[in-house]
């Protein structure tokens, strides 16, 4: 597989390295705890999020009695995450999906091992599949593979999706769905996990969304918001490369481990 790399996205992403660091994922090779802790992080804070999930697992010891059970006992274990009836239901949609998808397969393990065979999936086909779920879009999908499973595959949040705007890689019209094809036809695959993270560090503390403090910026040369670049000349586009959608790469170990949201 052929990465058609720009020159500006390599300019970006030494400077994000450079001001940031680089950062190294941590994945837990959990997908099922992973989905169910990001369904849980939408729409709230990271601080809240990962206490409903330890309320919600300390409620119920397995994603059986999560799935089975009433949903406002679901609901009354995640409240402190927001939205607790919209996300109960949700979460229990899918842990029932899974279920049918386990028994279609003749496979009678414990349903936390619904989405083991990811691991030996190549990206774009685990990321399709986690799509087929209920109420799982490309984020959610993205996340569970990145975060839990390090996959190549890179989430588009509103940090991300804002931030790239600004520097020229995405057009202003593209949509977060867009982006995510594009960035897959773009990173090499080392470099999805430390782009995502310093693009949402970088948008927390300088790139804001109301009142950026561009005069802190240690990517202002290669930014399309300031005039410094043409965004006409940095803009990432499918249409520049033609392999599939999700980078393909190895197989990837399964083992066991604690869940880890990543919204």
């Amino acid at each position: 597989m052929t990465i058609t790399l720009s020159a500006h996205l390599a300019r970006v992403y030494d400077l994000l390295i450079a001001t940031y660091g680089e950062p190294q994922n941590e994945p837990d090779y959990d997908p099922v705890g992973g989905l169910i802790g990001t369904i849980l992080s939408q729409h709230t804070s990271d601080i809240n999020s990962e206490r409903a999930y330890k309320q919600l697992v300390e409620t119920f010891p397995t994603w059986e009695d999560v799935r089975d059970a009433p949903t406002y006992k679901v609901a009354e274990a995640i409240l402190s995450g927001g939205l607790a009836n919209i996300k109960a239901r949700r979460i229990q949609d899918v842990l029932h999906e899974l279920t049918e998808l386990q028994a279609q397969r003749g496979d009678t393990r414990p349903l936390a091992h619904a989405l083991d065979e990811l691991s030996h999936t190549q990206p774009e086909e685990a990321w399709r599949s986690l799509r087929k779920l209920p109420g799982v879009g490309p984020k959610t999908a993205a996340c569970v593979l990145m975060f839990n499973l390090d996959m190549p595959v890179m989430p588009v949040d509103t940090h991300v999706h804002r931030v790239s705007q600004r520097l020229g890689l995405i057009g202003p019209k593209v949509s977060a769905d867009q982006a995510h094809d594009i960035f897959a036809r773009h990173l090499p695959p080392e470099w999805v996990y430390p782009l995502h993270v310093n693009l949402i560090r970088h948008g927390r503390l300088v790139c804001n969304a109301q009142r950026p403090k561009c005069e802190q910026c240690t990517l202002y040369s290669e930014c399309a918001f300031v005039g410094s670049v043409d965004v006409q000349e940095t803009l990432l586009s499918v249409e520049q490369c033609s392999h599939s959608p999700i980078p393909l790469s190895p197989v990837y170990p399964a083992s066991g481990g604690a869940p880890r949201s990543g919204g």
